[in-house]
């Protein structure tokens, strides 16, 4: 990622050919982490298109195969999304005969979740399009940049 940006000369005297510097900006990890996200959820967006998903869809199906029969509060809270976001996004996958919602054996009150059968197949066909754009990231980073990000960003807890 560049840390400049070029612009042109104005007829008022403003400075557009000159490198435009960050001043500290270019200290901060956010404002890299954010540039980087940007990409990567564009890529990965585009990536997942193809089979009428997004990035946010395809993280709720991963994490209820990952975790069959834990309910949407859980999937939700393990995701960081709002519980009232959540049961709209729910109601999409749902629609789309992606998941099941039944009662949790633990709490009558609560919805246990799981796959449908298209719904594993989905997440097969999206898992095969995460790998690709995972590729490109590496690609994008070095190996080993790629390697030593996931491993130290997977070690960090949100509050």
């Amino acid at each position: 990622m560049s840390k400049s940006a070029s612009a042109g000369a104005h007829k008022d005297g403003a400075r557009q050919d000159a490198e435009i510097r960050l001043g500290e900006l270019e200290n901060h990890l956010g404002y890299f982490v954010r540039r980087l996200q940007h990409w990567i959820f564009r890529d990965v967006n585009a990536a997942l298109a193809a089979i009428d998903l997004d990035v946010i869809g395809y993280s709720i199906l991963e994490t209820i195969a990952a975790n069959r029969g834990a309910t949407q509060i859980a999937i939700a809270g393990a995701l960081g999304i709002e519980r009232a976001r959540m049961v709209g996004l729910l109601d999409g996958l749902q629609r789309a005969g992606l998941i099941v919602r039944e009662r949790a054996e633990h709490d009558r009150r609560a919805h246990a979740l799981g796959l449908t059968p298209h719904g594993r197949m989905m997440l097969k066909k999206a898992n095969a399009a995460v790998a690709a754009h995972e590729k490109r990231v590496a690609r994008r980073l070095g190996a080993e940049n790629y390697r030593r990000a996931l491993a130290a960003l997977s070690r960090f807890e949100s509050d």
